[in-house]
């Protein structure tokens, strides 16, 4: 009895950890010291094509870059027309941390946005949101992580 309570237990464990759709399908670091750090933006999708110019919130694909901090503090570097530009605001996990909720100011008007994460590995994050009808996923890549601060 005490070895299926046991077995039972473990597998609990092991399948609480699979939070994401493309993955890990376990992770012990916690998502709020995975996240701190900077990450680039690798690709843009929008329904399934990859994407080569900006993606719909007016900040460019190229060189763009989320510092996501303690205290949930965003920064947002990028460059537009070959302008260096900051932008800042704020990020939090919701929905048992399977949603990145984030809300800054580009050039244009203020963003509030859900991004369901689909995959989020330690140098990975892919995340997913719907935007006029159309599905984009975009894909950071950990430049500099934070987790150890």
């Amino acid at each position: 009895m005490k070895k299926v309570t046991l077995t039972i237990i473990i597998l609990m464990l092991l399948l609480s950890g699979c939070r994401y759709e493309e993955g890990p399908f376990l992770n012990f670091r916690k998502v709020e010291k995975r996240i701190k750090g900077l990450w680039n933006i690798s690709s843009v999708e929008k329904n399934g094509e990859i994407l080569s110019e900006n993606f719909p919130t007016y900040v460019e694909t190229v060189n763009t870059t989320f510092m996501f901090t303690s205290g949930g503090i965003l920064t947002i570097y990028y460059d537009k027309d070959n302008i260096n530009i900051e932008s800042s605001g704020s990020w939090e996990f919701t929905e048992k941390k399977k949603t990145l909720h984030i809300t800054f100011k580009n050039l244009y008007q203020n963003i509030i946005r859900d991004y369901e994460i689909i995959k989020f590995k330690n140098n990975i994050l892919k995340v997913r949101f719907t935007n006029e009808g159309n599905e984009y996923t975009i894909t950071f890549s950990l430049q500099y992580s934070f987790a150890n601060l």
